[in-house]
């Protein structure tokens, strides 16, 4: 597939590609271009072109274009389903999970974006400068902050897209979209649907390549004014070092390591299940999924039981034939399609995978006791159980493993389940499983992180949440209620306009 870059599916202007594969067989799927400075320089001279164009079309005019492509995105449902799939390794639940999350994302930011008006300060409620302000409006306006920088990961690229795409895009920003190099073809369907639905071709554009390369070079020029990463701690500190040398705003959504707790009145078995199951969910590899299964030492042994029931009845998907399993699943809801309902997918490379291996093999150094799975065949990794896990690793702590892997960590007391959940450099999400909801919610309050969830998952993202992190977590959030992130808040006064 091309770069998108003022309207035209491009080549890079060296020719170079990159080759896109499917993780779980090493099947050759696609090249994208590997962009050079002259590419990406192109791309951010012509928004600035694209950024007048679009904030000039009314809102009604822009909802008329977020319709006509929901109905274009439902045309090509199978394509971009099916395409993402290959692309991804991901189950089929996984995929329609984050398309059929797709339309909602569009609809929304443009109903937000309806209600970000702005303000008329009261005449005279004050004595301002000069001790007259009783003739004068104040309006208090909002205005695109200019062309933002979408960096899409691998993990949830879809919804994610639309996440950062559709809210800027609402409040009349124009967009640069780096979607990952791994898998990158079903974003790029993506935004070619958008401008065939009437958005600009210089508002909206695709630059593909590796991270190191475009990422750095855009993230750092000024033609940049935002931007919006969800990705590694470590690449979001970076982006957040070079944007405060010129004082841009930046929204980054990072790493995790999400405490699971689960005190000794819950229904215990219930609570291995579900929790198991989250973490297992598209091999692990979500933001938001437990991490660590913190267990109070009462009941572990009952968790570890429950747990390994869990684990040991999943079956590993090397032979799933995905493209007869998109034609099986494509028109399914997928809340009818529970975890566990499909085999365990392919992490998103053999690279991830070995990754994980090593962490693995680290815990099991560290003196933790392997009980089920950890065997990695290319891509894949097995379901992993880990127990006899202590706070003082650092699985426990600040080695996130973006894999199916659930280590479980004993505690005694309250306090120490709590000082074990904030003992990482993370803050994400989590979760508590109690009976008793005065607890819960003491817990909820006291661990420190963007969300907690009492008697559910962690895994709970609604598009009305202002959902974020804090921590190295990341810092500013996503949702409906967010967009004023995405827009510079400026004030005007008429002087003796109400004389």
């Amino acid at each position: 597939m091309k770069m998108l870059i003022n309207g035209r599916k491009v080549d890079a202007s060296d020719g170079r590609v990159i080759s896109v594969c499917n993780p779980a067989t090493g099947e050759k799927l696609d090249t994208i271009p590997m962009a050079t400075r002259e590419d990406m320089d192109q791309a951010m001279n012509v928004s600035r072109v694209g950024l007048k164009k679009w904030k000039e079309i009314p809102l009604k005019d822009k909802e008329k274009i977020f319709d006509r492509f929901i109905v274009l995105l439902e045309e090509h449902k199978k394509e971009i389903v099916g395409i993402h799939a290959l692309e991804s390794g991901f189950s089929v639940r996984t995929c329609l999970f984050q398309y059929q999350g797709v339309p909602g994302l569009f609809r929304g930011y443009l109903e937000a974006a309806k209600r970000l008006d702005g303000t008329i300060l009261v005449p005279g409620t004050e004595q301002g400068h000069d001790g007259k302000t009783q003739k004068d409006l104040q309006m208090v306006l909002h205005q695109p902050i200019g062309t933002v920088l979408c960096i899409v990961p691998f993990n949830a690229p879809l919804m994610l897209f639309a996440y950062k795409v559709a809210s800027a895009l609402a409040v009349g920003n124009s967009v640069i979209v780096k979607p990952p190099t791994t898998n990158p073809l079903g974003i790029i369907k993506m935004a070619e649907l958008l401008w065939e639905a009437g958005v600009p071709g210089d508002a909206l554009q695709v630059i593909t390549g590796s991270g190191e390369i475009v990422g750095d070079y855009m993230v750092n020029d000024p033609r940049i004014n935002a931007v919006s990463l969800t990705g590694s701690t470590e690449v979001g500190v970076s982006i957040a070092q070079s944007m405060a040398k010129r004082l841009a705003p930046c929204a980054l959504e990072l790493g995790g390591n999400d405490p699971y707790i689960v005190m000794e009145d819950c229904n215990v078995e219930k609570a291995a299940k579900e929790g198991v199951r989250w973490r297992m969910n598209a091999a692990g590899q979500v933001c938001i999924s437990p991490k660590r299964f913190i267990v109070q030492n009462t009941v572990k042994d009952r968790f570890i039981k429950a747990a390994l029931e869990v684990v040991s009845g999943i079956e590993m998907g090397y032979d799933v034939d995905m493209h007869k399993e998109v034609e099986r699943f494509l028109n399914s809801d997928f809340n009818n399609l529970p975890p566990g309902s499909m085999k365990m997918n392919s992490l998103i490379s053999e690279k991830a995978a070995i990754e994980v291996e090593e962490k693995i093999k680290h815990t099991i150094k560290q003196g933790a006791k392997l009980l089920y799975g950890g065997q990695r065949r290319g891509s894949f990794i097995e379901p992993t159980l880990l127990v006899d896990v202590t706070k003082e690793m650092d699985i426990a702590r600040d080695m996130e493993i973006f894999g199916p892997v659930a280590p479980v960590i004993g505690f005694d007391t309250v306090e120490e389940a709590i000082e074990i959940a904030n003992s990482s450099r993370y803050g994400l999400s989590g979760c508590v499983m109690t009976k008793d909801w005065k607890l819960g919610m003491r817990i909820a309050q006291e661990v420190e992180s963007g969300g907690m969830v009492v008697n559910g998952v962690g895994m709970y993202r609604n598009m009305m949440q202002p959902f974020g992190g804090m921590k190295m977590s990341g810092m500013g959030k996503e949702g409906f209620v967010a967009l004023e992130e995405l827009v510079e808040t400026k004030v005007i006064v008429l002087k003796e306009f109400l004389a």
